[in-house]
C-alpha cells in the first residue's frame, strides 16, 4: 500500500520537473529577427538611356531608356517567390534635370536626376509597371543609382534597389552635352 507520504513525493517531483522545464521556457530568448530575403534579385542588366535635346546646365531633357537582364546570369529568387522569373525588358519615358555642374567629376561634368515610369515584360510572359528614379551621386559622381516602385502587376508594391555598374557616355559629352548613356553589369533588387 502506498503512503500519503509517498504519493506528496512523487507529486511533489512532478512538479518541481514541470516548474523547471516552464522556468527554462521563460529563460529561453527567441532568436534574433532576420532581414527577410528579397523577391528576386537580377544581378547583371544592361540598358541605355538616350537624352533628348543633349542634357546639359539649364536643360530638362526627354528621356528614352531600354533595360534588359535577359543575358547569360539569370535573375534569382532569394526568398523562393518568383522561381518562374528569369530575366525582364523595361521601357522607360520621362525627363532628366540637372542639379549641378561638377568641374571634371559626374557625368559629362552633371549631376542630373531623372524620373519617369516603365513597363516591364518578364520572361514568363507577365507584365509590371513602375515608377523610377535615378541619379548621380554627389559622394561618387562617376556613379548612377536609384530605385523604383512596382505599381501595377507582377511583384506589384515592391521597392527596386538599382546599383549601376559601367557606364559610359557619348564620346562628345562635355561639349555637345549628355545624348546617350549606357550602362552594364548594373544590379536590381526587388523587395
Amino acid at each position: 500500500m502506498t503512503s500519503i507520504h509517498s504519493r506528496s513525493r512523487h507529486r511533489g517531483a512532478g512538479l518541481t520537473a514541470v516548474l523547471a522545464l516552464a522556468a527554462t521556457a521563460v529563460v529561453v530568448s527567441p532568436a534574433p529577427a532576420q532581414a527577410a530575403l528579397g523577391d528576386l534579385f537580377c544581378p547583371d542588366s544592361n540598358g541605355y538611356v538616350v537624352f533628348q535635346p543633349p542634357l546639359q546646365s539649364g536643360v530638362t531633357s526627354t528621356v528614352t531608356a531600354h533595360v534588359s537582364t535577359n543575358n547569360p546570369t539569370p535573375c534569382h529568387s532569394p526568398n523562393g517567390s518568383h522561381p518562374e522569373l528569369d530575366w525582364y525588358d523595361e521601357a522607360v519615358n520621362g525627363t532628366a534635370t540637372v542639379s549641378g555642374v561638377v568641374d571634371g567629376g559626374g557625368i559629362c561634368n552633371l549631376l542630373f536626376t531623372l524620373t519617369g515610369t516603365g513597363s516591364l515584360t518578364w520572361s514568363d510572359g507577365t507584365t509590371s509597371d513602375d515608377e523610377i528614379t535615378l541619379q548621380t551621386d554627389p559622394a561618387k559622381p562617376q556613379t548612377l543609382g536609384g530605385s523604383a516602385t512596382i505599381t501595377r502587376g507582377t511583384l506589384q508594391g515592391d521597392t527596386v534597389t538599382i546599383v549601376e555598374g559601367v557606364v559610359t557616355t557619348n564620346a562628345d559629352c562635355a561639349t555637345a552635352g549628355l545624348s546617350r548613356l549606357d550602362f552594364h553589369q548594373a544590379s536590381n533588387t526587388f523587395s
